[in-house]
C-alpha cells in the first residue's frame, strides 16, 4: 500500500508532538515525588514512563473523540496540510516553553495550532465547531476553553482540601508516618501517570485518526463512530514517543513545579499526586480533555496554600498562569504563520 506523503508528514509531526508532550507534562507528573524526596529521580522517571505508555495503549478513546470534535473541516488533502501545520505549531510552542522552563498545556497548544491553521486555510472560522458551554456537557472548542479555566480551579481546590483532610486524619500520627507516605507514592504516581498517558496521548491519536480518514486510509468518514476507532499501531507509536519524551524529561520544568512553588515534604508530595491523579483520571474516563500540567501545578499551589499561605512563591505561579493564558492565541498565530509561509513556498 502506498503511503500518502501528506499523511506521513502529519504522523511524524504527531509523533514529535507526543515526544514534546512527554517531556513537558511528564516532568510535572513526576515533580512532587522527586521534590519531596519520596522517590529518586530515576525511580520517578521510570515509573512515570512505564505507566504513561500503558495509559496510552489501554486508555480508551473518549478524549480523542472530544479533540476530533472541534472541527468539521472536509476530509481531503487540504485537511492533512491543516493538521500538519497545527501539530508543527504545537511542537514549536512546547520546545519554546521548555527553553523558558515554564510548564504549559500541550492540549491548548494543539487546539490553538489547529484553530490557527484552519483559519489560515479558509480565512474564516466556518469549520471550527465552537460548541456550547453547559455545566454538565460542554462541546467543541468551548469544552477545551472551559478546561483552561476549570483545570487550575479544580486542581487548587482538590489540593487545598485534601491536605486539610489528611492533616485532620493524621493529627495523632508520629513522624514515622512520613515513611508510609513516601511508600504510598509508589502507588499514587503510577495512577497519575496512567491517567495522563490515557488523556494526553488520545489528543494526538485523535488527530492521527482524522488524518487517516482524510487520506482515505480509514474505512470511516467519521472514524469515532466505530468501536475500533484508534488502531493499535497508532496507540503503540504515540505511546512510545510519549514515553521517550518522559525519559528525556525537562529538568527546568521539573524544578519549577517541584521546587519553585514551595518546599514540599512527603505529605505534600503525596497529597499533590493523589489529588492530581483523581482529577486527571476522572477526566480520562469521562472524555474531558483536561490540561494535566495545569492540574498538577495548581494542585501543588493549593497544597502549599493550605500548608502556609506565605510559603507559596506567587511570582512563579503568576508566570505559569500567564503561559497558560497565552498558549492558545500564540500557538494559533504560529500555526497561521506556518500555513501561509508553506503556501507561499508551494509546499502545501
Amino acid at each position: 500500500m502506498t503511503v500518502n506523503p501528506h499523511f506521513l508528514f502529519v504522523f511524524i509531526c504527531g509523533c514529535v508532538f507526543a515526544y514534546t508532550n512527554g517531556f513537558q507534562d511528564g516532568s510535572s507528573v513526576a515533580a512532587s515525588p522527586i521534590a519531596s524526596r519520596s522517590l529518586r529521580l530515576w525511580q520517578g522517571v521510570l515509573l512515570t514512563a512505564v505507566f504513561e505508555f500503558l495509559g496510552a495503549v489501554f486508555g480508551g478513546s473518549q478524549v480523542a473523540s472530544a479533540i476530533a470534535g472541534i472541527t468539521n473541516y472536509p476530509r481531503g488533502e487540504a485537511f492533512l496540510s491543516v493538521l500538519g501545520c497545527g501539530l508543527l505549531a504545537a511542537v514549536g510552542w512546547n520546545f519554546l516553553t521548555r527553553l523558558l522552563r515554564v510548564p504549559s498545556s500541550s492540549t491548548h497548544a494543539l487546539v490553538g495550532g489547529l484553530i490557527g491553521a484552519i483559519f489560515a486555510s479558509t480565512g474564516n472560522f466556518e469549520y471550527i465547531v465552537w460548541g456550547e458551554v453547559s455545566w454538565l456537557h460542554a462541546t467543541g472548542v468551548c469544552k477545551v476553553i472551559a478546561t483552561l479555566f476549570l483545570s487550575p480551579l479544580i486542581g487548587f481546590t482538590a489540593g487545598y482540601f485534601t491536605l486539610h483532610l489528611l492533616q485532620f486524619l493524621l493529627s495523632r500520627a508520629t513522624v514515622r508516618v512520613n515513611n508510609a507516605l513516601k511508600a504510598a507514592q509508589w502507588f499514587v504516581l503510577p495512577v497519575l501517570a496512567f491517567g495522563h498517558g490515557a488523556n494526553d496521548s488520545q489528543k494526538i491519536m485523535g488527530v492521527v485518526v482524522l488524518a487517516l480518514s482524510a487520506a482515505s486510509m480509514s474505512g470511516h468518514q467519521n472514524p469515532f463512530n466505530s468501536s475500533d476507532s484508534i488502531p493499535l499501531w497508532v496507540r503503540i507509536s504515540i505511546g512510545a514517543c510519549l514515553t521517550l519524551g518522559v525519559v528525556a524529561m525537562a529538568p527546568g520544568i521539573l524544578k519549577r513545579v517541584g521546587f519553585g512553588i514551595f518546599k514540599q515534604r512527603p505529605v505534600h508530595g503525596f497529597v499533590s499526586e493523589l489529588a492530581s491523579a483523581v482529577v486527571v483520571l476522572v477526566g480520562s474516563l469521562t472524555g474531558g480533555p483536561v490540561a494535566a500540567s495545569q492540574v498538577i501545578a495548581s494542585t501543588v499551589m493549593g497544597v502549599g496554600y493550605a500548608n502556609r499561605r506565605k510559603g507559596v512563591h506567587w511570582l512563579v505561579a503568576t508566570e505559569m498562569a500567564r503561559a497558560w493564558l497565552l498558549t492558545i492565541p500564540l500557538s494559533a498565530m504560529f500555526a497561521f504563520t506556518l500555513f501561509r509561509l508553506f503556501a507561499v513556498l508551494h509546499l502545501i
